[in-house]
């Protein structure tokens, strides 16, 4: 998985966790806004591992109550509808009396991948890291569930690493990578890949403009043919502050299924204010190594 890595020396400086999470949610709560009815190989490839699944860990939902008891004196989570379900935490508690109402958090219950040999998964960062991770992963999710079409809902963290997650209930399912990767700087500074049509392996690549001047590219790539079956996968990626951001959803490779989105699709979520929130988040407070940064290692 991506290694959590503190800001590198001349960086800009970061707010606290705390801060940025209570200031998301207070913003969402005072805002009263209904709620919104490369190629990445990884994702097009996860292969059987994927497919090792097992019941979900109850430490590790436990651990992301407490982080978001910790983080937010009302962090919203989203439920399968889209709704927000707020908890007050006991940090907001100014008096005993009257007790504030308590509603349950739907923790999502993650997907579980053993990390091959040699590599490492979210259980081996230190506690508090993997509960702000937890937490991040599990808002995360609600908010691409809401934002991308039906057939990839629930939407499931997967807990090998925070980028990673998972749509579909039973089957086809389909791996789904989230990422904010802090860009790498000096000589570890990567250009940008060009964007290009490469007709004979059916990629097509095309430059659009999202608000604020950014500019994405989206991508649709065939691959894993099989049995005269080939599946598709389609990404949108762009850089944002000393990020470099990836959303990518990919094919069903045992199924032999494509996935159930189109670029436009993915271009749409990265236009909406919910997800340049969580992007916002992460790059003031990246979970994941800079780029050229050695995975599982």
């Amino acid at each position: 998985m991506y290694v959590f890595m503190d800001p590198a020396p001349g960086d800009e400086p970061v707010r606290d966790d705390e801060e940025l999470l209570v200031r998301t949610a207070m913003e969402r709560a005072t805002d009263g806004a209904p709620p919104l009815p490369d190629l990445v190989p990884g994702a097009l490839v996860q292969g059987h591992r994927r497919r090792v699944r097992a019941r979900a860990a109850m430490g590790a939902a436990a651990a992301a109550v407490v982080g978001l008891g910790v983080l937010g004196a009302a962090l919203p989570v989203w439920n399968g509808g889209g709704e927000p379900v707020r908890q007050w935490s006991a940090a907001s508690q100014t008096s005993p009396t009257p007790d504030p109402t308590f509603t349950a958090v739907p923790v999502r219950p993650p997907v579980h991948i053993e990390p091959s040999a040699g590599e490492t998964s979210m259980a081996d960062l230190p506690d508090d890291e993997r509960s702000r991770q937890q937490v991040f992963q599990n808002e995360a999710a609600g908010v691409l569930e809401t934002l991308l079409p039906k057939a990839l809902a629930p939407v499931r963290p997967v807990d090998i690493a925070v980028n990673r997650y998972q749509g579909g209930a039973e089957s086809p399912v389909f791996p789904l990578t989230f990422s904010v990767r802090p860009l790498a700087t000096g000589k570890a500074a990567r250009a940008d890949r060009a964007c290009l049509d490469v007709a004979v392996k059916h990629l097509r690549c095309d430059e659009v403009s999202l608000p604020g001047g950014i500019m994405a590219q989206a991508i649709t790539a065939a691959g894993n043919a099989e049995g005269g079956k080939t599946i598709t996968g389609v990404t949108v990626r762009f850089r944002y502050g000393h990020s470099r951001v990836t959303l990518a959803v990919g094919g069903d490779t045992d199924a032999m299924v494509s996935a159930p989105v189109t670029a436009d699709d993915l271009l749409a979520v990265a236009r909406d204010a919910q997800f340049i929130e969580m992007v916002a988040y992460a790059d003031e407070r990246p979970m994941e190594s800079k780029e050229g940064s050695v995975r599982g290692g």
